[in-house]
């Protein structure tokens, strides 16, 4: 659904990056009951996995003991995640729906969630587990960073679900490349290599992507598209929103005539 009226197709970024602090959250939460039940409800199902209710961290005002909280692995994940998904909830009740989605490191399981691949029980079990298994490591590292015997234990964990082939496109952000059955392998869930952006950029936008949305906290893949897209946003060809910044023009929808930034 292009958002500004162009042909073309429109691509989900669902970003890594620091985790959601209170005024990310205040905004939408207090404008649409959606949201907020949506939040409710996937940090309900997170909650089991952490040592504090999971709302209760994110919306902590800053600079306390409990919102640093969110600079820890076992409670950034988690944060990410339930803003990825209750956005993604809030979006589709505008109207507004990808073709195809995108996940970069701690985006890549509501990606996968969004695409269909696992149910909203089986992203949080994903979720909730790495976070305890990371417990205390500091937020935001790289995966090659983490402990071999934690990575195992999750692809252990992964190996109990059940996922399906997406009902949706899903773009790799490790091989750039439309991903199907390979979700199957938790190894593939596990896997650590650097981010292919540009690539999959490129290959979204020789598929007809001209719209790209990045749900979280920020800008983070956004900044990244005039490099990737050489003056496509800037001549008018293509668009670019980032949720957290521009919703208000996402939930006008098609017709707002917005240029990409």
């Amino acid at each position: 659904m292009p958002l500004d009226g162009r042909t073309g197709r429109t691509a989900f970024l669902f970003s890594a990056g620091a985790a959601p602090r209170p005024g990310t959250l205040r905004e939408l939460r207090d404008a649409f009951p959606v949201f907020a039940d949506a939040l409710d409800e996937i940090c309900a199902r997170l909650d089991p996995y952490l040592e504090l209710p999971l709302e209760c961290v994110m919306s902590a005002a800053d600079g306390t003991r409990t919102a640093a909280l969110l600079d820890r692995e076992s409670f950034a994940g988690p944060a990410v995640f339930a803003l990825h998904a209750a956005q993604y909830r809030l979006l589709r009740s505008w109207g507004v729906r990808p073709d195809v989605v995108f996940g970069h490191a701690s985006g890549r399981m509501a990606a996968a969630y969004a695409a269909g691949v696992f149910s909203l029980a089986e992203a949080c079990h994903a979720v909730g587990t790495l976070a305890r298994l990371l417990g205390g490591l500091p937020a935001q590292g790289p995966r090659s960073a983490w402990p071999d015997g934690v990575l195992a234990a999750y692809a252990r964990t992964l190996a109990t679900l059940h996922p399906r082939v997406p009902r949706l496109p899903l773009v790799c952000d490790v091989t750039a490349r439309p991903v199907g059955a390979e979700t199957a392998d938790p190894e593939f869930w596990v896997r650590r290599a650097p981010l292919r952006f540009a690539e999959a950029v490129g290959l979204l936008h020789r598929d007809g992507v001209r719209t790209w949305v990045e749900l979280g906290a920020a800008d983070q893949l956004t900044r990244l598209l005039p490099d990737c897209l050489t003056g496509c946003l800037t001549d008018g060809t293509a668009a670019a929103f980032v949720l957290s910044r521009d919703w208000a023009l996402l939930r006008s929808g098609p017709g707002t005539g917005v240029q990409g930034r």
